[in-house]
């Protein structure tokens, strides 16, 4: 593997990430998106077959190391949401429907941005990695193969 492949490799993995935000995004806006389109297990998505997979050459990088967190942070805040978004809004005797209505619509917002805050720190991690890749020369990838 040379590294423009690697390096091919880390932008297609970005590409995904961004396809699965879009996802999480049209689920948030109430859009039917297919339970499968969107997997909630970080080692089920295309990315993350990728890094628990291909990518698992450069573990040794702390730049590779420090994609995992904010990955597995990110799963579980579409998992959050997904759930917090099929739950119908709770009214009741001292919260009319349309208040309860508001504060679900609020708290999904808050919850997308903190998404979306994830998404951004795992797309700066794997910039960094992408760096890192391109530090390196191909005789130290080829070793790493």
């Amino acid at each position: 593997m040379t590294k423009q492949e690697v390096i091919n490799q880390i932008r297609q993995a970005k590409m995904g990430h961004k396809r699965w935000v879009s996802y999480a995004k049209a689920l948030h806006l109430g859009i039917p998106v297919d339970k499968n389109a969107v997997p909630m297990v970080e080692t089920e998505c295309g990315f993350g077959k990728w890094y628990y997979g291909d990518a698992t050459i450069f573990s040794d990088l702390d730049s590779y190391q420090a994609i995992e967190q904010p990955h597995s942070m990110l799963h579980n805040q579409y998992m959050q949401l997904y759930k917090a978004r099929k739950q119908p809004a709770k009214s009741g005797l001292f919260v009319s429907s349309k208040s309860a209505g508001k504060q679900k619509a609020d708290k999904l917002d808050k919850m997308m941005g903190q998404l979306l805050q994830v998404s951004e720190m795992l797309l700066e991690s794997l910039k960094e990695f992408e760096n890192d890749v391109k530090n390196m020369s191909d005789v130290e990838i080829s070793r790493l193969v």
